[in-house]
């Protein structure tokens, strides 16, 4: 049969996700991840006397996932509903007798399964710090490139004070610093085994079921919760979302970046071949590819994570109405999120920052934008009702003859009785009047680099 999703189509594989993400939460890595949480079990088991050190021996080295057949454990599943009791069946025919009666001894598909899952993400998180930290030196690059680039904040999508573009950059760096420290300390507590048995009380253990679960974690370098975990989501649904949440910063800067690139604003491009972005329809389009790539990935990684509140409970002590959800939004999340940091990545490597056209935009609004300091300047030798007021009728006059917010105070006799020709001009000048924003961005880089 042919491939049904997009992270399988030949065509599409590498566009929502990244090959070494793919590979960790593929078919046949999701079965590794099993057998060899079914092998930790066996090894300490047999370490504390339930199964014979001899057998649990003979096991572990003859377990083999590649050796699994696929297609029979399909029918399996498809019976079952879960995929361990047709697992356990071939990793038992896998075990000459008299030692393959100990596989799959007193544990459950939660145990497996769960415990699989977290040495995927253990993976998982590798990759995405990884990618984490390549897109961070690129946005500490580009706010060191631009510290002082001046260009017009906007809010509600209009003109509002002067910044520096490395100032918003500094901004998505500092969001991005504590997403890290959120994924870290979320991945931390996940870091533990699935390992309780059928309700949670470790009662095929024969009386050592404690001493076991300790001896599962120290064999696969995981720790372990006092309680059992399996009706329990918090965990892994803490994680999804701060895997959502990063991806929620993500789509919204790939659709900020997008947004300064429009034909009106053009203050960003993206670079690339002669080919890249190209219209079937348009020929003069080239169009901003890796923004809506970041951006759509990004998106459907928050809307995966957001599905695990949804399937978060579970009734009595376990109940897998809501726990099958996980088998998919867990590994999409992941993938998604991958995906999103890759073309975020790609987005900033690529931009190309017109300096002189942020200037330009600027004075788009002939210089309303520095209207905040002549208020407060005035306010000084004025009262400061007065000095809006000014402001204000001076605003009007921009509006209606298209002159500077300068020229109009120059020619209200109230605003050169406190202020000088001179004093206008360097108010007016939004260069002087960036605030802290450069001061930020060597804080924020600094920190930046200590991470």
């Amino acid at each position: 049969m042919s491939p049904i999703s997009v992270f399988d189509w030949q065509t599409y594989r590498d566009l929502f996700t990244t090959p070494e993400m793919a590979k960790i939460f593929d078919e046949q890595a999701t079965f590794a991840a099993m057998v060899e949480a079914e092998k930790a079990a066996t090894r300490a088991q047999g370490k504390i006397g339930i199964v014979p050190a001899e057998t649990a021996k003979v096991i572990d080295a003859t377990l083999d996932a590649a050796k699994l057949d696929l297609e029979r454990l399909q029918a399996d599943t498809l019976d079952v509903g879960r995929p361990i009791a047709g697992l356990a069946a071939q990793l038992a025919e896998q075990v000459d007798p008299p030692h393959n009666v100990w596989v799959h001894y007193g544990i459950t598909t939660y145990d497996v399964m769960d415990t699989g899952r977290v040495l995927q993400i253990r993976d998982a998180m590798a990759e995405i710090l990884a990618a984490i930290g390549r897109y961070q030196a690129l946005l500490v690059e580009l706010a060191e490139a631009h510290r002082d680039t001046v260009m017009v904040g906007r809010t509600n999508n209009h003109h509002a004070l002067p910044t520096t573009f490395g100032g918003r950059v500094a901004v998505w760096i500092e969001e991005l610093l504590r997403h890290r420290e959120r994924l870290e300390a979320a991945r931390d507590r996940l870091m533990v085994v699935g390992f309780s048995g059928a309700v949670g009380t470790l009662a095929g253990m024969r009386g050592q079921g404690l001493e076991f679960r300790t001896a599962v974690a120290e064999e696969l370098g995981l720790g372990e919760t006092i309680t059992s975990w399996h009706n329990a989501r918090d965990m892994m649904t803490e994680l999804s979302l701060a895997l959502g949440n990063l991806a929620a910063s993500l789509a919204r800067n790939a659709q900020n970046i997008n947004a300064l690139g429009s034909t009106e604003v053009q203050e960003i491009s993206e670079r690339g071949g002669e080919g890249r972005g190209r219209s079937t329809a348009l020929p003069h389009k080239r169009n901003p590819r890796a923004a809506e790539f970041a951006e759509a990935t990004a998106r459907l990684a928050r809307q995966r994570a957001m599905g695990m509140v949804e399937i978060m409970g579970q009734e009595s002590d376990r109940c897998g109405g809501t726990w099958i959800g996980e088998w998919l939004l867990v590994p999409e999340t992941f993938l998604l999120s991958a995906g999103a940091l890759h073309w975020a990545s790609d987005l900033v490597g690529r931009l190309d920052v017109d300096v002189d056209r942020m200037r330009a935009n600027f004075d788009h609004s002939n210089g309303m934008a520095v209207g905040e300091r002549f208020v407060l300047e005035m306010a000084q030798r004025m009262s400061k009702f007065e000095a809006r007021k000014r402001l204000d009728a001076a605003c009007i006059k921009v509006y209606e003859q298209g002159i500077s917010l300068a020229d109009a105070l120059a020619q209200d006799p109230a605003v050169l009785e406190v202020l000088s020709e001179a004093e206008i001009k360097e108010f007016a000048d939004p260069a002087n009047y960036v605030g802290a924003a450069p001061d930020m961005v060597d804080a924020v880089v600094e920190k930046a680099k200590q991470k």
